[in-house]
C-alpha cells in the first residue's frame, strides 16, 4: 500500500500533493502504513480515503485498489446510511466513537456477505479545519469468525437447555488425576449432590454413592473398565435423588487417556430413561396378566366342556349347550373388557346375561355395585342356565310368563354386608324339581355357593323357580383369579 500511495497522482485529487499535506495526516498515514492492525483513514471534506495492507486483506476486488484516494461516500453507498452518521460526528468534533461486534454488510467478491466488525473511529487533528478535526481514523478488526462462532456456542447451549428439558439429566466432566467432577446443576440433583458442591468439584465418589445400591457394584464395574482401557462407557442404571425418589437413567461417556496411557478426563451426560422403564414393566405387567387370565379361561372352558360332554347326554344337545355357555362367557368378557378388567357393575352383568332372553318379560332392579371379574364370569353362567332353564320348562315358555332377578345389601348380625341376589318367576306352567342334575343344575346350586362361600338355596314351588344368593359384599368383590 506504502508503494500504491507513492505512485498515486495525488496532485489531481482535492488533497493536493503530498508535500502539502498537514502534518498531521503524513503523521497519520505513517503509523497506518507501519502497523500491521487494519486502519483506514477519511481525510478532509471530500472524506479522501487511506488504509494499509491489513485492511486491505478485508476488501474485495470491487474497491481495491480503487478505494485508494476515492471520496468515501462513493465508495460506501451501500452501507452509507450506518456509518455516514459516525464520521459525521467525528468530523464535527464530538468526539470518538467504539462499536463492538457491529454488523456492516458489504460487498465483496461478487455478492453480499453480513460482517461483523468490532472498530473505532477517531479524529484526526487539523488547526485549519473549522471543527479542528482533519479527518477520521478508523482502527477495525473483522470478528465475523468470532461471532459466529459465539452464536453457534449460543445455538448449541440452547440445544442443550432443550435437550435438557426434553429428558437429559444433565452432563459431567470428570477431571481423573485430581479426582473432581464438574456436573451441571440437573445432573448434581438427580445423584443427590448439593449442586454448588458441584459446580466446584467434588470426588467421583459423591456422584456414585448417588447411585442406587442394586446397580451401584455393576455400574462401578463398568466405569473401573472404562478408566483402565481409555474407551467408551454407557450404562443404564438407578439415580436415588436428594428427596428420595429413583429415577432410571442411560449414561453415556468417554474416558481419555494421555501419551503415557494415564486417563485424563472422562466427560459424559445421562438421559431420563424413567418413562421408558417404567412402560416397560408396564408392558411386562400386562403379558403376565393376559397369560394369566387366559389360562384360567382355558381351564374354565375346559370344566364346562367336561361337564357339558357327558356320556350320557345327547352329542346336539351338548353342542348347542356348549356354545350358549361360551357364549355366556364372551357376553362377560365383553363387559370386563370394557371397565379395563377391573371387575364390572352387577347391573351390567345382570342386564348381558338376559339381553337374549325375555325382553320386556324381564325386569331387574337393584342398588350399584361393582364385582370382581371371578364374581361376573360365575354369575353370568349361573344366569344363563337359569335363563336356559326357564326357556324350556318354565316362565319364559309361555307368554304370560314373567321373570324378575332383584339384589340388595343389608348388614348381617356382625355388622359386614352382605349382597344377596333373587331369580324369581312367575305365569309360568307348574315347576317340578329335576328328576336329575346336570352341569346348570350344579353350577345354580353350588358352584357360586363355594366361590363365593355364599347361602345358595333354589325352590321348585309350583308358581315359579326361586333362586336366591346371599353372599358377603367382600366376598362378591375381592375373590379373584389367583
Amino acid at each position: 500500500m506504502g508503494a500504491l500511495m507513492r505512485a498515486c497522482d495525488w496532485a489531481a485529487t482535492p488533497l493536493g500533493p503530498a508535500e502539502a499535506w498537514p502534518q498531521s495526516l503524513r503523521t497519520t498515514v505513517r503509523i497506518l502504513l507501519t502497523t500491521e492492525y487494519p486502519m483506514f483513514i477519511w481525510w478532509g471534506p471530500e472524506l479522501i480515503q487511506f488504509y494499509n495492507d491489513a485492511y486491505r486483506a478485508t476488501m474485495g476486488p470491487e474497491r481495491h485498489p480503487s478505494a485508494l484516494g476515492q471520496r468515501g461516500r462513493e465508495c460506501w453507498e451501500e452501507i452509507w446510511e450506518t456509518i455516514g452518521p459516525q464520521i459525521t460526528y467525528v468530523m464535527n468534533g464530538e468526539g470518538a466513537t467504539w462499536h463492538e461486534d457491529q454488523l456492516v454488510p458489504v460487498t465483496r467478491h461478487g455478492k453480499r456477505e453480513d460482517v461483523w466488525w468490532t472498530y473505532s473511529f477517531s479524529p484526526i487533528d487539523d488547526e485549519t479545519a473549522a471543527t479542528g478535526v482533519g479527518g477520521v481514523l478508523v482502527v477495525c478488526h473483522d470478528v465475523t469468525d468470532q461471532h459466529q462462532a459465539f452464536e453457534n456456542l449460543r445455538a448449541n447451549q440452547e440445544r442443550v437447555k432443550l435437550a435438557l428439558s426434553s429428558g437429559l439429566v444433565g452432563t459431567w466432566d470428570w477431571h481423573v488425576p485430581e479426582d473432581r467432577v464438574f456436573a451441571d446443576e440437573r445432573f448434581a440433583a438427580a445423584s443427590g449432590v448439593d449442586p454448588a458442591r458441584s459446580a466446584e468439584g467434588v470426588p467421583a465418589e459423591a456422584f456414585i454413592n448417588g447411585i442406587h445400591p442394586d446397580d451401584r457394584v455393576r455400574v462401578r464395574a463398568m466405569i473401573d473398565d472404562a478408566l483402565r482401557t481409555g474407551g467408551a462407557f454407557q450404562a443404564e442404571y438407578r439415580l436415588t435423588t436428594r428427596d428420595g425418589s429413583v429415577r432410571w437413567v442411560v449414561a453415556r461417556g468417554h474416558c481419555f487417556h494421555d501419551a503415557a496411557g494415564v486417563p485424563t478426563r472422562f466427560p459424559g451426560a445421562a438421559v431420563d430413561i424413567t418413562a421408558r422403564k417404567q412402560a416397560e414393566d408396564h408392558r411386562e405387567l400386562i403379558a403376565r396378566e393376559m397369560n394369566h387370565r387366559l389360562k384360567n379361561l382355558l381351564l374354565m372352558v375346559q370344566s364346562i366342556a367336561n361337564q357339558t360332554f357327558k356320556d350320557d347326554v345327547d352329542l346336539a344337545d351338548a353342542r348347542n349347550s356348549f356354545a350358549a355357555r361360551l357364549q355366556a362367557m364372551s357376553a362377560a368378557q365383553d363387559i370386563l373388557t370394557g371397565a379395563r378388567w377391573a371387575g364390572a357393575n352387577i347391573e351390567d352383568v345382570v342386564s348381558s346375561a338376559l339381553r337374549a332372553t325375555g325382553g320386556e318379560r324381564i325386569e331387574i332392579g337393584g342398588p350399584s355395585q361393582r364385582i370382581s371379574r371371578r364374581s361376573a364370569f360365575s354369575l353370568s353362567l349361573a344366569l344363563h342356565e337359569l335363563a336356559t332353564n326357564a326357556a324350556k320348562y318354565g316362565a319364559s315358555s309361555v307368554a304370560d310368563g314373567r321373570i324378575a332377578v332383584t339384589w340388595r345389601t343389608e348388614d348381617s348380625t356382625g355388622g359386614a354386608p352382605r349382597l344377596i341376589l333373587t331369580w324369581q318367576e312367575s305365569g309360568g306352567p307348574p315347576v317340578k324339581p329335576p328328576s336329575r342334575k346336570g352341569f346348570g343344575s350344579r353350577l345354580i346350586e353350588g358352584v357360586l355357593a363355594v366361590e363365593l362361600d355364599a347361602a345358595v338355596s333354589v325352590s321348585y314351588a309350583p308358581a315359579g323357580v326361586v333362586w336366591t344368593i346371599d353372599a358377603p359384599l367382600g366376598n362378591w368383590q375381592d375373590r379373584d383369579y389367583g
